[in-house]
């Protein structure tokens, strides 16, 4: 005698999560103090890497201007961190 048993596959369970249904799931928002100390280590830091690219800074040409790029982007990193 056979029995047939039914198995149901993992993608039609209505209670399995998918990595895609993970990305649709609302992002907790961040208190104003996160977003403060955040945007303003940042900040900071981009500051610092501008202030060290500056003339009487030591160093070669190419490291400053390295040193200046990095500085723009923590910079835009703190922007971005700020409204998001």
């Amino acid at each position: 005698m056979t029995t047939s048993l039914h198995q149901a596959s993992p993608a039609s369970d209505s209670n399995s999560t998918s990595p895609a249904g993970l990305s649709q799931l609302p992002r907790p928002a961040d208190c104003l103090s996160c977003r403060v100390i955040g945007a303003g280590a940042l900040g900071a830091t981009g500051l610092y890497a501008i202030n060290q690219a500056r003339a009487h800074q030591p160093g070669s040409v190419t490291g400053k201007r390295i040193m200046a790029g990095v500085g723009v982007l923590f910079l835009l990193g703190s922007v971005a961190r700020w409204r998001a």
